[in-house]
């Protein structure tokens, strides 16, 4: 009698386990690609901000990024900088207008992640910051105040880092108490403009 029990409860949770898993398959089916649209859509808002276009192309850089990244020069320049994502910025007609680049570099408290918008002639369009920033409150956490990500735009290629104010034409001010973290955003940005003259517009 037990024995027959047993095997009723374990068919009864066999059944349930089956159902369950033909249900989320019917519901993920369903929803994937409103989930893939979501993500696309939070994606180029992300983008937008740094630089404005009509579509972004995240194929077309795919394999020169790869190039960059096994050549190792951008990371040697740049304080280790590493570039993660290459999307190229076009406008409604698919024209190029610029590029957007994602990466990160060491900072003081983990690794600061960076997008950087670049026009076609080496400017920065703006930066933003798509992860919280592992970062010193009060000091590095500065970085995402406009007073800081403001000063890349208009700026072109080897961006130094000033400290004590007073920065020059293609210098920016380091944030006070926290030159590491500033240094961290500089080599990202940096990287960027560098793999945009070196590999793309070359």
């Amino acid at each position: 009698m037990k024995k027959d029990s047993f095997m009723k409860d374990a068919l009864v949770l066999t059944a349930i386990t089956l159902i369950s898993g033909l249900l989320l398959g019917v519901v993920y089916g369903m929803t994937k690609d409103t989930i893939a649209n979501a993500i696309k859509e939070a994606t180029n808002k992300a983008y937008k901000v740094v630089l404005d276009a009509a579509d972004y192309d995240s194929e077309e850089l795919k394999d020169t990024l790869q190039k960059a990244t096994e050549e190792g020069t951008l990371a040697t320049d740049n304080g280790g900088a590493e570039l993660t994502d290459a999307i190229v910025a076009k406008d409604a007609s698919g024209e190029t207008v610029g590029y957007v680049l994602k990466g990160h570099t060491a900072g003081y408290g983990g690794p600061v992640v960076v997008v950087v918008g670049v026009d076609k002639d080496l400017k920065v369009t703006g930066i933003s910051f798509p992860e919280t920033l592992p970062e010193t409150a009060g000091l590095g956490q500065k970085a995402t105040l406009p007073e800081f990500y403001k000063q890349f735009a208009g700026k072109t290629t080897k961006i130094a880092v000033k400290k004590g104010g007073g920065a020059g034409e293609n210098e920016i001010d380091a944030i006070s108490g926290a030159t590491i973290t500033s240094t961290a955003v500089t080599n990202t940005v940096n990287a960027s403009t560098e793999f945009v003259e070196n590999y793309v517009l070359k």
